[in-house]
């Protein structure tokens, strides 16, 4: 009933009076402040495992609190805080942990950039180190070789003065011994017994244009421009078949080989093709000296290995070969490997007057000493 209501039985007036009848009012209630610490304090926290039912539940009477009491606004605000105060905490130190890890990964990554540099820093500074020693080393073992030559052909000249011998000083590493008709020439481990006075002929590229003026008594010359070893096995070997008797026959081709890109592997087999076609059908020796082919200044870094390569299978080819002999002309045109470019024209491929005169007054001395040729 509610204490508004007036009058009715006497009897039932004390029920008006005494608030245990009273109805319950419609507004809310709000918990007081003094009582809201019974949502946060765990001494009023009790967990539920099961409900009245007894089915298995994960509860806590904390739940059971907020479903009948209504907490103030203020209550609700300061949660409201607290929880998106902790959430940003949380953020704000999840942040700074990822920001850590992400600098401490950068840390990492340009320590081990900066070692790799240093390291390779250190490995270029050892590598230059070792080729200027090696380079220096190289020198010193030209030079030293360059002074035992210089004096072994100062003694040699000596040795020939005194036994009164003729023409120009002996090659390196080459022995002559003159008899009546014969002269023994030793070279590579090689001995030939040639009669003097041998008719000598030549086969050459461009390069050997104007030799018959500086070595006048030539039996042939047969100089050839923009020839190659190839060419010269179809078109100019057949002329050696007309030789009686023993000769000489050299050969200075190869330069055109080698520009146009062929391996030392197949210009060595070319060469020995037209030394056996040159060698074929003649009962008496017919001797064949293989000229080095010379480095040009138009020559790159591949083409310069090339030559190496080949004059060095050349020498090969010349030792194991019977009636063969291996002229290292390439030499002269080096100092300390370095191509003279005094000796070549302006082009960087032909010799010029003195280059030729290099190459002729060599050419000279060998057949000097090889049958006294003059």
């Amino acid at each position: 009933m509610s204490s508004n209501k007036k009058g009715g039985d006497e009897r039932f007036l004390r029920v008006q009076k005494d608030p245990r009848f009273w109805e319950m009012p419609e507004r809310e209630r709000k918990i007081d402040k003094r009582f809201q610490s019974m949502f946060h304090d765990k001494r009023f926290t009790e967990k539920y495992t099961v409900n009245k039912r007894g089915r298995p539940i994960n509860q806590t009477s904390t739940e059971d609190l907020k479903h009948f009491y209504n907490v103030s606004s203020s209550e609700d605000e300061d949660d409201d805080e607290e929880g998106v105060k902790s959430k940003k905490k949380k953020e704000v130190k999840e942040e700074l942990v990822k920001v850590e890890k992400e600098v401490k990964e950068e840390l990492v990554k340009v320590e081990i950039e900066v070692k790799v540099e240093k390291e390779v820093k250190v490995e270029k500074e050892v590598k230059v180190e070792i080729e200027v020693k090696e380079e220096l080393v190289k020198v010193e073992i030209e030079v030293k070789v360059e002074k035992e030559v210089k004096v072994k052909v100062e003694k040699e000249v000596k040795e020939s003065k005194d036994v009164k011998a003729e023409g120009p000083p002996s090659e390196r590493g080459v022995r002559v011994i003159e008899e009546d008709e014969l002269v023994r020439y030793t070279a590579a481990e090689k001995t030939f017994a040639v009669r003097k006075g041998l008719p000598v002929y030549l086969l050459a590229a461009s390069i050997c244009q104007g030799v018959e003026e500086q070595i006048p008594h030539l039996t042939a010359a047969y100089v050839h421009p923009d020839t190659f070893l190839a060419r010269s096995l179809e078109q100019h070997a057949w002329k050696f078949d007309r030789v009686t008797g023993e000769a000489l026959v050299v050969v200075h081709i190869g330069t055109d080989d080698v520009a146009s890109g062929l391996s030392p592997a197949a210009i060595v087999g070319q060469m020995e093709a037209l030394i056996d076609r040159i060698q074929h059908g003649h009962a008496e020796p017919l001797y064949v000296a293989v000229c080095s082919i010379l480095p040009r200044l138009v020559d790159n870094q591949r083409t310069m290995g090339t030559v190496r390569d080949t004059n060095r299978r050349f020498h090969e080819l010349c030792r194991r070969k019977k009636d063969t002999i291996h002229l290292p002309t390439g030499k002269l045109f080096l100092h300390h490997r370095q191509i003279i470019q005094n000796y070549f024209t302006g082009d960087g491929v032909h010799l010029n007057v003195e280059g030729k005169k290099v190459l002729f007054n060599y050419l000279k001395t060998f057949l000097w000493h090889f049958c006294k040729h003059s």
